[in-house]
């Protein structure tokens, strides 16, 4: 087990907490998003009425999910861990204490928003989309879906983290971050809860996470925070939930475990292939999705 390293005297019972959340935060999260697909598949079995479940939505999520751990524990565990230790160890700026919560609090709503431009870059930069399209092509919307992750995610977004050791906070306290962000995610993923209007001032909510997953013309690159819907709101991408919403990626399917080992990389790349000059090729790799 890693214990997080207090700098300066604070809070012990705030720090005791912290270190044992941190080291059972990985399993919390897989008994508790486990759990929530259990409850999920209980519920659309003996509902009433009949919910659409996507043909082969379990196979095709499953083999994402592999392939995401495969990833991230080549990419992250080798490269991406031993550099965050190498930047806080040698060049953070200053030392967070981390038994101050206040501490937390602010670098996870800085942690947020840099999420925030990160997930909307997925949206608006093709070389990204190619990927990103892999976690919205289902054409429903639940708990499974939140679990159907890019590999290709593992590779290039544990470095845009790295902002994290350089000012300070200490990698392994990190992952707690990360955690409790996924399993947040995880719990928006669900068409079983109506609008919470008083949350959505400030908190992302499944109502605002459905639009998110939307194809509407209206939904489209909209509600791309994490935690705040607040981002949203300031930076003009927020739309609430009022048309019912039409999910996946229209004629761009992504339907087998095959196709989701690659995502749009094949199209894209074909594309590309056509054009004349690199320069075009570049442009167009950081273009926006068409």
């Amino acid at each position: 087990m890693v214990s997080i390293p207090v700098f300066v005297e604070g809070d012990a019972m705030f720090t005791d907490i912290v270190d044992w959340y941190t080291q059972r935060a990985a399993l919390l999260f897989v008994v508790l998003a486990a759990s929530a697909v259990t409850m999920e598949t209980v519920r659309r079995r003996f509902a009433v009425e009949p919910v659409e479940v996507e043909k082969g939505a379990t196979r095709t999520t499953l083999a994402s999910g592999v392939a995401f751990l495969a990833a991230k524990s080549i990419v992250s565990k080798l490269a991406v861990t031993s550099l965050a230790l190498f930047v806080y160890d040698h060049l953070r700026v200053c030392t967070l204490d981390l038994s101050d919560p206040l501490v937390w609090i602010a670098v996870f709503v800085v942690r947020d928003v840099v999420y925030y431009w990160m997930h909307r870059a997925e949206h608006r930069i093709s070389l990204l989309w190619a990927s990103h399209m892999i976690h919205h092509s289902p054409r429903t919307i639940g708990f499974t879906t939140a679990l159907r992750v890019p590999w290709m995610e593992a590779v290039y977004k544990p470095w845009f983290g790295l902002w994290l050791p350089l000012i300070g906070f200490n990698p392994v306290a990190a992952i707690a971050l990360d955690v409790l962000a996924a399993t947040m995610g995880q719990m928006c993923h669900t068409d079983s809860c109506r609008r919470i209007p008083v949350l959505e001032h400030v908190f992302v909510t499944p109502s605002t996470h459905r639009v998110h997953h939307g194809s509407n013309p209206e939904y489209i690159d909209k509600n791309f925070g994490a935690v705040f819907i607040l981002w949203d709101k300031l930076f003009g991408t927020f739309e609430p939930e009022v048309a019912p919403v039409r999910y996946g990626i229209g004629s761009k399917r992504i339907d087998t475990p095959a196709e989701v080992l690659v995502g749009g990389y094949p199209a894209l790349f074909a594309e590309l292939r056509t054009l004349p000059t690199w320069n075009a090729r570049v442009h167009r790799a950081v273009a926006a999705p068409v």
